[in-house]
């Protein structure tokens, strides 16, 4: 399932659109540099073929980021001018996630 996972400020707090799943958690590990666990991966921008999954709020068009996948941790390393970046606004990880288990309904 596509999702939108959306890390907010210098403690990298996570947001997961469009719905909240428990098992996207996210930490700042260093300045600069935040891990995300729970998804399955980056996934291309749509239209597809124009990037890889990842956007910078408006303040932060200069700032570099460099994303790795590795035994389902994700790692985000921001920069900007060669120096380690704290994350003011937000940015937007296009991911792919586990969908969700069926909720059973009881039939009365």
């Amino acid at each position: 399932m596509r999702a939108v996972i959306e890390l907010r400020g210098a403690e990298g707090a996570c947001t997961v659109v469009p719905f909240s799943n428990q098992k996207v958690t996210s930490k700042r590990k260093a300045q600069g540099v935040y891990e995300v666990r729970g998804t399955l991966g980056l996934i291309p921008l749509a239209p597809e073929g124009s990037g890889w999954g990842y956007s910078m709020g408006v303040g932060e068009k200069e700032v570099l980021a460099v994303i790795t996948f590795s035994r389902k941790v994700m790692t985000v390393k921001l920069q900007k001018d060669g120096q380690p970046y704290e994350l003011v606004g937000a940015v937007s990880l296009h991911c792919e996630i586990a969908d969700a288990a069926p909720v059973v309904v009881p039939v009365f």
